[in-house]
């Protein structure tokens, strides 16, 4: 199950109970949770590795079995075939993690501009004339073109969580595979006479990624499921914001 650690709901504040208050703190927990998903992968790269040097050893191994290790040598090349589905994972990954960061960032400094348009409408509301008018307009079509802006971002950060769905979902169709693939050379090590203890070593190994690779899936599921709600609805308010 995921270790991600729990967060209590925020503590709004006189200013943040403002719908841009409110919208600013589910911005936070969004990339919050696309953060703590993208970290739950954050070895894959190494693992994927890991896999590749076992598959060359196993093959090795395989090779020094003879015929006996026949099965097992085809078996070490439908592993290098995940590994490098896993390389392209990770890679996808990285470059969705890059994209979130600096949307985030772009979201913090259009956030901080929109708390100080906030004020100068609030001020300019109080006042009259035909100035005040003026700049009241103004400001108010800058509130609402940077709203759009901030829904850009916040758009970019959801569908980027969603793509990385898909990208977990490659990993578990991983998972599947390669756990067969160390149950096939623990049968083939039963039948490998003197070879059984080094491809009883390689399934085990073999097992230990798998179960590393588990594990990075469970962890970042729940936050890819709530980082995809708190997009979706976050994105209904920054709307709702643009029409006020």
């Amino acid at each position: 199950m995921s270790t991600e650690p729990a967060t209590a709901g925020p503590a709004y504040t006189a200013e943040n109970r403002s719908p841009l208050g409110r919208i600013q703190a589910d911005t936070n927990r969004l990339f919050s949770k696309c953060l703590f998903a993208f970290h739950s992968f954050g070895n894959l790269g190494e693992l994927s590795e890991n896999m590749r040097i076992l598959s060359l050893n196993a093959e090795l191994a395989a090779g020094r079995a003879g015929e006996k290790g026949n099965a097992v040598r085809a078996l070490t090349q439908y592993t290098r075939e995940l590994v490098a589905r896993l390389n392209g994972v990770n890679r996808s990954m990285l470059s969705l993690k890059s994209e979130t960061y600096n949307q985030s960032a772009s979201a913090l400094r259009v956030l901080h501009q929109l708390h100080l348009l906030n004020r100068a409408l609030n001020e300019l509301q109080r006042r009259k004339g035909e100035f005040a008018s003026v700049a009241l307009n103004k400001t108010a079509k800058s509130r609402a073109d940077k709203l759009s802006s901030l829904l850009d971002d916040v758009r970019g950060m959801t569908n980027d969580v969603n793509k990385l769905a898909v990208e977990a979902n490659e990993v578990s169709e991983v998972v599947s595979q390669a756990g067969s693939i160390a149950t096939n050379i623990a049968i083939e090590a039963s039948s490998a006479g003197n070879h059984e203890e080094e491809f009883d070593q390689v399934a085990k190994t073999m097992r230990g990624y798998v179960a590393q690779l588990h594990h990075m899936v469970d962890n970042a599921s729940s936050p890819i499921r709530d980082a995809g709600g708190i997009g979706a609805n976050l994105q209904i308010r920054t709307r709702q914001s643009i029409k006020s």
